[in-house]
């Protein structure tokens, strides 16, 4: 009996450590915005399936996991290193190429499309929309 339950704690926490290993994709998700003068402007993340995608103006590609917030660029031969702030959110990410450290700030959010989408709401409703 004693085994069981030794057994059973064991399991549980394994399975407690593997569930705070583990990040959502959709947490680096984002645009990421590199100093002037970079060589790279800026790169959009996003989630395809299970897999994080890096896009920029040089092409698409997927991020291979590595570990926690660390992945590989295989195409470039880069690592890239997700930062996170004080609460635990993504803010930044470093990606180490040739020799170079290029960091990117992460924007927030934008809330331009739900503005538009409340400028039109309004348009529509005040009756300014001409057909």
């Amino acid at each position: 009996m004693k085994k069981l339950v030794l057994s059973i704690l064991v399991i549980l926490g394994f399975m407690t450590v593997v569930n705070a290993q583990t990040t959502s994709i959709k947490d680096y998700v984002g645009k990421y915005v590199f100093a002037a003068g970079s060589p790279v402007a800026e790169v959009t993340l996003t989630a395809e399936d299970t897999a994080l995608v890096i896009n920029s103006a040089m092409g698409s590609t997927p991020l291979e996991k590595k570990g926690v917030d660390t992945f590989y660029l295989a195409q470039y031969d880069a690592l890239v290193v997700f930062k996170r702030a004080a609460d635990k959110s993504v803010e930044a990410l470093s990606i180490a190429v040739q020799g170079m450290e290029l960091v990117g700030k992460k924007e927030a959010a934008s809330s331009i499309a739900g503005t538009k989408e409340e400028e039109f709401q309004m348009e529509v409703l005040t009756g300014k929309l001409e057909n």
